[in-house]
Formats: C-alpha cells, structure tokens, sequence
C-alpha cells in the first residue's frame, strides 16, 4: 500500500462544501500556515438522498430516482473539486501541474448524513496531522439545537485543530 505521507511535510485535511466559509478556512491556511512540503487533503462531505422504499414498478422508479441523485452529487463533487483545485493553484498551495502534485494535493468526496462523523474518521483514516475547518459563527443556542461540525470534529477527532472563524463586523 502506498503511503500519501510526504517525506519531511505534514498531512493537512480541509474541510470543503463550497460555502464562503470554506473558502475562508482554505485560504487563511494558505496564508498563515502552509509550508511547500505539506500534503493537503481537501475533504468533502455529500449528504445522501433520501431513499424512499417502493414496490414493483414504484421501486424501479426509487432506484432510478436514487442513482440520478447520487450521480448529481458526485457530479456537483467534481466540480467542487476543479473551483478548488483551482484557487489552491491561485494561492500557491500547488501547481497547475495536477500530475506533479497529485499526492500534494488530494480530493476526497464521502456520503454521509453528518460531516462531523465523517470529517473526523477521514482524519484518522488519512493520519492528518492538523485538521483545518471553517465555522459559520453560530451562536450557542443555535450550536446546541442544530449542532456544529466544527464543534463535533474538535470533541471527537484526537487530531489538532484550526478552526477559522467569520470575520468580525469591522473587517467586512
């Protein structure tokens, strides 16, 4: 089995759903943090569809359904992937060269109904040395009802964290 570990750099998983908060998350990384020798995860997480059950011809229907949304999702995954790849390339976290980098720079696209679970098993998975996420800036009570992934990720991942706050009201 061939090891994604680079040789002298860190292993680094960023968090990503195309939110401005992810973005935020990528490029404060790559402003404060990154180092050439750094091995990046970007790691998306797509909720599945909703599978309804069904009988006979309905069934067939359901599963049609299902595979066209699953398909939707993996497409919709991709291009997240290139718009990411491409501003990593604008920030200097790679090269346009996708060959050179491809172990520099990976792209990893899970289902699941929670990105905290998700998240946090990628980076025991991926043995990531640091964890960097992008918090919304919910409030406690909303974090309590709705629950935060970044909270999730920080008490459940045995890995260090960064988590990217929104900006204050001054620097918008």
């Amino acid at each position: 089995m061939e090891s994604n570990r680079p040789i002298n750099g860190r292993v680094v998983l960023i968090a990503i759903d195309g939110s401005r908060h992810s973005e935020r998350a990528l490029r404060w990384y790559a402003e404060k943090l990154h180092r050439p020798d750094d091995a990046v995860v970007l790691v998306n997480v797509t909720e599945p569809p909703e599978l309804a059950l069904g009988f006979g011809m309905a069934g067939m229907a359901v599963a049609e359904n299902y595979t066209a949304a699953i398909n939707r999702a993996m497409s919709e995954a991709r291009q997240l992937a290139e718009v990411t790849r491409n501003i990593c390339v604008e920030l200097g976290i790679c090269s346009p060269d996708l060959e050179r980098d491809r172990n520099n720079l990976r792209f990893l696209e899970r289902l699941g109904r929670s990105a905290g679970p998700v998240i946090a098993a990628v980076a025991e998975e991926e043995s990531v040395d640091l964890i960097v996420i992008g918090s919304r800036g919910s409030g406690l009570v909303r974090r309590t009802v709705l629950g935060s992934v970044s909270d999730y990720v920080l008490h459940h991942s045995h890995k260090p964290m960064v988590v990217v706050p929104p900006p204050t009201q001054e620097q918008n």
